[in-house]
């Protein structure tokens, strides 16, 4: 105590060098405590409790490599819930959209159906009410109940008489029998559903997507060829991974007697402990999220090096001007270890004031992130789950940095500075020794760490230069349509009590009606490039073989996409070769079959002739057992992008809209004039033409083409990596700067009365100017050298991160190179100036 009451005294008294301390430490320090904080929510904390009974996710794919996977029926499920050696239980999730709320207050959002075991399954209970029961979650039970997330109840206002009150789910009264934790969480780190259904309501849900009696007996949850569940299993006590597959077979035995789907080659079941980052029936590690947690706590560790190295130097210079005090101590008795004690309370506090004002900062950081990521997925219909507050293990990470920010920063200038000899240091005059020739000065320990410094900070500026080309890679990419080009409307009749046949007979209303606009070019589609959903399937050449000769699928897999005649034209995507679906085609279904495709797909099926007038047909029938419906191709579009990561863009079917009954809509206004501002000045037109045609349609959505496509979670990824890293590499430009700056500050400072008597003998102020500006040129050049080595090294490690980046690319290293010495070097300008206008006679009384 001691001790640190004689380090407070003692850093009160120098509050220029305290600020300092505490402001590099809190930027390092509060660095480390924000993405910690981060991974710690994303990939340390457990989503699921282990202990002697492992929680798996449960995979169903075609032959011993595991291909083609699917989901699992409902008959399936009770299979595997049945007495057997490897499952202690299990249940089963399945996903579909609704619309939460009453009148002109709908809010789209995912829904989640659970089986009534399934908080049991991941050991989780309800903070309000209770889960679902085992009548409510029967095929055809049609119970309406509804168990809400704990922000959905927040958002609600959190009332007290919450459960039992009354939630509207696509315009139907629901009772809402309890609320979940807020950590709750169904196999994924980062988001969450707003509402959990019982699977007795699925058949009630699904129903609004269909138009027959054929369709809704396939999209019944009690039909054996429906394979849409997600299973999670409990494995018996005792019974690890690598056990619990080597008695998988008992269980493909008799999954194998269930009916399954005509010809399919038998199926294995797989394990693999529950995904971080995925839900889905298709097994997929966390290896790229856990690259890219383990990336950003290093690029925080080298900050945080970065500031202690700095500190470090702040440290020896301010020993070495306390030399005196430490050899008089030494002179009354002290002890070497105990003015080491006391270095070091001094860097404790230190660290503990930075290390406070770190996690303020974290908090802020955090918060700006995490209110980045809330309004991202609220578009995309989830709740976000992560918090990444400071909860006691990120605060035991913090005060694990502040020791090592202590250790790394102040043992070293403690032990160098408790190293005095007495008679010479007692008679110390304060001036920089010229015993040691310019080579050890060069090298000396204070220049050695701002040299470190210097390097680290290039490699981490690389990096940020590396992942900034890399947004701007993806937001200047060339899309194959006009982004900047009209109003895109997005409805949603599912969320309504609206059969699918009413919605498209409204859907097509509101189009023509649009279109029937001077000057107004509209389009209905039921995607839209760069939405974060994606429907695809696959298609091959009429009258081909299902497999070939090794057995493979044959087909290729495209995204099919229902539209209007002038769709190409409201997204400004040429046709190339024949023509549009005409009024006919868009408006029955008992048309002709018809379709367009894009080159590409035209490319990959039809490589020897012309696609147009060809036939081609999607590789699987109806579940009914009908054939396949054949289409003949009337057109060829230009190919376009539909996301950021896909390399040349998709390929692409497309149907007349009276093909597909999919209520979730996009309608699409466009006219003469361009820019966002233009879509913009839509809006009036089309509230007005929703209004005539149908006032309670359920618009989820009215914006520009162009702020649509800047929504897009790829290219959001790709910005955010562009900003962690960027602020990584501005916090180290600072801090190097700094080093620099303080190093040949106090140089120059000790070298006063040297300076003086140069000058005294003749050396001109330019001479001194150069004397101070040519070792730290020489100084920035070899750390620049080293740093550029290091940064070859970072650009290969980051090389399966970045977007369409050499990892050695030689313009952002030169770039990140000029910036660093340029900054450096007028760090060193600075106190090389204020040398030259020493003068002489005040520079040698100076001590």
């Amino acid at each position: 105590m001691n001790d640190l009451r004689f380090a407070l005294r003692s850093l009160s008294k120098t509050p220029g060098f305290t600020l300092i301390a505490v402001l590099t430490l809190a930027l390092a320090i509060g660095a480390n405590t924000a993405i910690f904080a981060i991974v710690n929510d994303l990939l340390l904390k457990p989503l699921v409790p282990a202990g002697d009974r492992p929680v798996v996710n449960v995979f169903h794919g075609e032959g011993d490599a595991g291909r083609a996977y699917r989901g699992f029926s409902w008959q399936e499920l009770q299979e595997l819930r049945q007495e057997n050696p490897v499952f202690e239980d299990a249940a089963a999730v399945d996903f579909v959209l609704a619309g939460v709320g009453d009148g002109n207050n709908v809010r789209r959002t995912f829904a989640f159906f659970g089986t009534e075991n399934l908080l049991n399954l991941i050991d989780q209970t309800p903070v309000r009410g209770r889960f679902f029961e085992a009548a409510e979650s029967l095929p055809g039970a049609n119970i309406p109940v509804v168990f809400a997330s704990h922000s959905l109840w927040q958002r609600l206002g959190a009332k007290e008489d919450f459960v039992g009150s009354e939630l509207r789910i696509n315009g139907h009264p629901y009772t809402v029998i309890g609320v979940g934790a807020r950590d709750l969480s169904l196999g994924h780190a980062l988001i969450t559903p707003e509402i959990w259904l019982p699977f007795g309501m699925h058949d009630t849900f699904r129903g609004n997507l269909i138009q027959n009696t054929e369709a809704d007996a396939a999209v019944a949850l009690d039909n054996p060829r429906r394979h849409s569940l997600n299973v999670m299993a409990r494995l018996r006590p005792g019974l690890g991974l690598a056990g619990a597959t080597a008695q998988l077979p008992v269980l493909d035995q008799r999954l194998d007697a269930i009916d399954t789907d005509p010809g399919e080659a038998p199926r294995r079941l797989e394990i693999e402990a529950p995904s971080r980052i995925n839900i889905s029936s298709v097994p997929s590690g966390d290896q790229g999220v856990g690259i890219f947690g383990a990336l950003l706590l290093g690029m925080a560790g080298v900050v945080l090096l970065i500031a202690c190295l700095n500190l470090a130097n702040m440290l020896l210079a301010r020993g070495a001007a306390r030399t005196r005090e430490f050899a008089v101590r030494l002179a009354l008795g002290a002890s070497r270890g105990r003015i080491i004690r006391q270095l070091l309370a001094e860097g404790l506090v230190l660290s503990l004031v930075g290390g406070a004002a770190g996690v303020l900062l974290a908090l802020w950081a955090n918060d700006l992130l995490i209110n980045s990521i809330s309004g991202l997925f609220s578009s995309m219909n989830f709740a976000v789950l992560v918090e990444a507050e400071p909860d006691p293990a990120v605060l035991l990470a913090t005060l694990g940095f502040c020791a090592i920010a202590t250790i790394l920063s102040g043992l070293g200038p403690a032990l160098k500075s408790s190293r005095v000899g007495l008679v010479e240091d007692l008679k110390y005059q304060g001036a920089e020794s010229t015993a040691t020739g310019s080579w050890n000065r060069f090298f000396s320990a204070r220049h050695l760490l701002v040299m470190g410094q210097i390097s680290l900070s290039l490699a981490l500026i690389f990096a940020a230069g590396l992942f900034l080309r890399g947004a701007l890679n993806a937001g200047g990419l060339d899309l194959g349509f006009e982004k900047d080009h009209g109003l895109l409307v997005e409805l949603d009749y599912a969320l309504t009590d609206t059969p699918a046949p009413l919605a498209r007979e409204r859907l097509l209303a509101l189009h023509d009606e649009a279109a029937s606009r001077p000057g107004l070019t509209a389009a209905l589609s039921t995607q839209a490039p760069y939405s974060n959903t994606t429907a695809d399937d696959r298609y091959k050449v009429a009258g081909s073989a299902e497999v070939d000769a090794d057995g493979e699928p044959t087909g290729v897999s495209a995204i099919f996409n229902a539209i209007t005649g002038d769709y190409f034209d409201a997204i400004g995507v040429p046709l190339l070769r024949g023509r549009k679906f005409t009024d006919a085609e868009v408006h029955s279904a008992d048309a002709p079959p018809v379709a367009i495709i894009d080159e590409r797909m035209a490319q990959r099926l039809f490589p020897e002739g012309d696609a147009l007038g060809q036939r081609i047909s999607r590789t699987q029938g109806p579940a009914s057992g009908e054939p396949p419906v054949e289409y003949e191709i009337v057109g060829i579009c230009g190919s376009f992008r539909h996301d950021v990561f896909s390399p040349d863009g998709p390929r692409r079917v497309f149907f007349p809209f009276a093909r597909e009954s999919v209520p979730n809509t996009f309608l699409h206004l466009r006219d003469a004039r361009a820019g966002r501002d233009a879509a913009v000045a839509l809006l009036p037109t089309a509230r007005a033409l929703i209004s005539a045609v149908d006032a309670n349609a359920p618009v989820i959505d009215a914006i520009p083409l162009a702020d649509f496509v800047e929504r897009n979670i790829g290219l959001w990824i790709v910005r955010v990596g562009a900003v962690l890293f960027g602020v990584f590499g501005g916090v180290a430009l600072l801090l190097a700067v700094i080093g620099v700056y303080g190093v040949k500050a106090y140089a120059v400072t000790r070298r006063t009365r040297e300076i003086g008597i140069r000058m005294a003998l003749g050396a001109r102020p330019g001479d001194v100017f150069a004397l101070i500006m040519r070792q730290g040129t020489a100084q920035t050049a070899l750390s620049i050298v080293v740093g550029a080595f290091l940064s070859l090294a970072i650009g290969q490690l980051l090389s399966q991160m970045l977007f369409r980046v050499d990892p050695l690319d030689p313009l952002v290293l030169g770039s990140a190179a000029l910036v660093l010495a340029v900054a450096t070097l007028t760090a060193c300008f600075l106190p090389a100036r204020r040398a030259a206008k020493v003068e002489p006679m005040r520079a040698i009384r100076t001590e």
